[in-house]
This record gives structure tokens, C-alpha cells and sequence, in this order.
């Protein structure tokens, strides 16, 4: 079957391998049909990532039919369409038995650590696969796993209805993590120096963008919190500048959530945060968020309309990537197809 594997940073090739088979009777065996590129597939190919050991299949937001199961499986059928939940933990870590899976000390994310999905076939235990709408299609489906993500920081944030959510930045997950937000009721500011995707983000429901290049920030956050600030920071940039300013902007007893894995230190004002007890939540990848995304996609492909804008077979890997690294590109999520 093929794959797309990078052998080593800075390189990346159509390869075949053999397709895998069922071993166990809980395994699924899917016919992988698309998959979407994430800012971490780049950053393995551009030898970025301190956990990717290469040579490796990347790939973590994969989805597929059904093409045969074990002998166990009762609850899925061949044809089935589903998505890849894409972390395998161990059970017993301290995180594991607090239900922080996604957290496990010996966690092992699939397309990192482990061989991922941008292949023709892939086998995975039936707690992986999550089934979406038979009648969505397979470049939609891939959105599955971005949701989970803004799921899952939205809910390390505690966002609740009427809180006011300042979103810096919004690149794929600022905009969905917009769309989760508002969902759950909150007022959402987005900051960001792109004007396709700054439009976008009001498409996504932020009730107020804003180009902090040409724009003072501080001074839209005063006008509408009444001076109070913003009760939900989600830093999405990675950027310390960003951050750093952003955090001058929250009001007391609020939440950060940190989400970018920035390689550059970004340095904490403790007399701020303590002063007006500002929460820190980390937040990584997603824990039981799979079910709830599942349960709504369907409904959201007006966005996944707009979501997904460039769509390209497997075999044109190259150029996919290449649009999805443009300087200020107006991609927002770029799929590849088998």
C-alpha cells in the first residue's frame, strides 16, 4: 500500500509498505480515504517535533470505511464510515487513573510516535475508531479531530455563557475554538493580523476581531468588559509577544490556556497572576471529546464548507504541503485523499 513517510527532516516520500493486518479480535482494519495536514505533520517534517522518531508514517486526522474488523467487534460493519481517535495511553499512570489519559507518562500519539495514518490502510483497536454520518463526506469527516482539540482546551478554560473569550490568533484551531465558544454561549474577541482569516473568524461567530497590528487591543477589550478584561485567554500563536500582552488584558479570577507549543520561552508575570488569581490550564490534544464531535459534525458542514478549503490526492503530497506552508497563505485546512 502507500504511505506518505518522512524518512528524515526536510524529507518526504510516496513510499510502499505492506498493508497491515488484524491481529487481535478487538482490531478494526480501515481503508484510510482522507486525511487533513496539522501544524505538527510540519513541524516533524521540518524536524521540529522532540518526539518524532523517524523514519514515520505522520498523520494523526485520518478517517476511512470499514474494510474488516475482528471477531469481536459487533458495533461496527464493513463500510462503516469513521475517524481515528489517534493516542494510545497506558491505563494505569498517575494521569490515567485521574482521567487525564491524554496526558499518560508513556502516551504515544499515532503519526508521532507510532505509525500514523496518512497511508492507504490502517489497523487500530475498535476504541479508536469513532463512526461519523454515513452521508458526510470524507474531507469533512477529518475535521473530527481539530474539533476535539477546541473541545477540549474550551473546556480546560472552563468557558461558560457570557464570559467574555479573547481567541489570539485564528489559524485552524483559533477559528474552531471561536466556533466552540460562542456555542457555549461566551462572547468571543479574535486578534488576528490576517484579513482573510480575521473575516473568517466572524463567519466562525466572534462577536469582535481585530487587527492588533493597525489596532489597539487594550482599548477594544476596555470598551467592551468595561475596563473589567477579558475572563478567557486561549493563546493559539505560540508567539511570547503575543502572550505576554495578551495576558495584561485578563480580569481577575479568569483562565489561560496556553494551547501553541511554542519553541521560546515565555516568561510569567507572577505578581499579575497572583494578584488576581489567574488560572493556568495546559491543555493537549483531547480526552472523550470524540463522542460529543461525532454527535454534531454533521450539522456544522455550512463551516467544513468553509473549513476545508484545498483538497488534493495523496500522490500530490508535495504540493499540498507546499500550499499549507505558504507565508500568509490563505489555506485554512488543506486534505489529502486516497
Amino acid at each position: 500500500m502507500k504511505a506518505i513517510q518522512v524518512v528524515e527532516p526536510g524529507r518526504m516520500e510516496l513510499i510502499e509498505v505492506p498493508m497491515p493486518k488484524i491481529k487481535n479480535p478487538k482490531d478494526v482494519l480501515v481503508k484510510i480515504r482522507a486525511f487533513g495536514i496539522c501544524g505538527s505533520d510540519v513541524g516533524i517534517f521540518k524536524g521540529k517535533n522532540p518526539f518524532a522518531i523517524y523514519p514515520r508514517i505522520i498523520g494523526h486526522e485520518a478517517c476511512g470505511e470499514v474494510y474488516q474488523v475482528g471477531d469481536k467487534v459487533k458495533d461496527l460493519k464493513v463500510g462503516d464510515k469513521v475517524v481515528l481517535e489517534p493516542i494510545e495511553f497506558c491505563g494505569e499512570c498517575y494521569a490515567c487513573r485521574h482521567e487525564r489519559h491524554n496526558v499518560c507518562k508513556d502516551l504515544q500519539v499515532y503519526g508521532v510516535h507510532r505509525e500514523g495514518g496518512f497511508c492507504e490502510y490502517l489497523v487500530a483497536d475498535r476504541s479508536k475508531w469513532h463512526k461519523v454520518d454515513d452521508n458526510m463526506s470524507f474531507e469533512h469527516a477529518v475535521v473530527a479531530e481539530p474539533y476535539t482539540i477546541a473541545e477540549q482546551s474550551t473546556s480546560r478554560a472552563r468557558v461558560k455563557k457570557g464570559d467574555y473569550v479573547l481567541v489570539t490568533g485564528a489559524g485552524p484551531m483559533g477559528l474552531l475554538i471561536t466556533d466552540i465558544a460562542t456555542c457555549k454561549g461566551a462572547n468571543v474577541i479574535v486578534s488576528e493580523i490576517n484579513d482573510r482569516r480575521r473575516n473568517m473568524a466572524k463567519e466562525f461567530g466572534a462577536k469582535y476581531t481585530i487587527d492588533p497590528s493597525k489596532e489597539s487591543l487594550k482599548d477594544l477589550v476596555d470598551q467592551i468588559t468595561n475596563g473589567e478584561g477579558v475572563n478567557v485567554l486561549i493563546e493559539t500563536t505560540g508567539v511570547p509577544q503575543v502572550m505576554e500582552e495578551a495576558v495584561k488584558l485578563l480580569s481577575p479570577a479568569s483562565r489561560v490556556v496556553p494551547l501553541a507549543f511554542g519553541s521560546e520561552y515565555i516568561p510569567l508575570d507572577c505578581k499579575t497572576i497572583n494578584q488576581k488569581e489567574i488560572e493556568i490550564a495546559g491543555s493537549r490534544l483531547q480526552y472523550e471529546k470524540f463522542d460529543i464531535v461525532c454527535s454534531y459534525l454533521k450539522d456544522k458542514e455550512d463551516l467544513l464548507n468553509k473549513f476545508v478549503t484545498d483538497v488534493f490526492k495523496a500522490e500530490d503530497y508535495k504540493k499540498a504541503f507546499e500550499k499549507f506552508m505558504e507565508k500568509d497563505t490563505s489555506s485554512i485546512k488543506v486534505v489529502l485523499t486516497f
